[in-house]
């Protein structure tokens, strides 16, 4: 038989309760994670309609254009401005500073009064929605 014993000292006990916290914050944000939220995989076309969807909007798939444009370094007022309206919405373009990025226009079909000329923009990065507009 073997027989095993241990020292518990204040730092133990405060790794073991920061393992503790750690795991159930994990948990919680695994469980507050909301599952109607639209995808944000932006690698078709269809999946831009659906995100676009989503939001109650109906698009022209076939309206779609497509450019590469890149993100500045450092944003001046404009892009400040743009940032907040993105962070408003729970995206944030800081993270890409520098990098191209692909943006997506599609004609929005159901805008109040006249839609005639009003697109809605998305910007994709590595097939992953990271903002937009109408």
């Amino acid at each position: 038989m073997f027989g095993f014993t241990a020292k518990i000292t204040k730092t133990r006990i405060c790794i073991a309760l920061l393992c503790i916290i750690l795991i159930f914050v994990g948990v919680l944000f695994c469980a507050l994670e909301d599952k109607n939220s639209p995808s944000l995989d932006g690698s078709t076309t269809q999946k831009r309609v659906a995100f676009l969807q989503n939001y109650n909007w109906q698009v022209d798939a076939g309206s779609e254009q497509a450019k590469t444009i890149t993100i500045p370094y450092e944003f001046d007022n404009v892009y400040t401005a743009y940032n907040n309206i993105q962070k408003a919405q729970g995206f944030d373009l800081c993270d890409y500073k520098g990098k191209q990025v692909s943006l997506y226009t599609l004609k929005i079909n159901n805008y109040p009064n006249d839609s005639r000329y009003v697109f809605a923009s998305i910007l994709v990065c590595e097939d992953k929605i990271i903002g937009g507009d109408v």
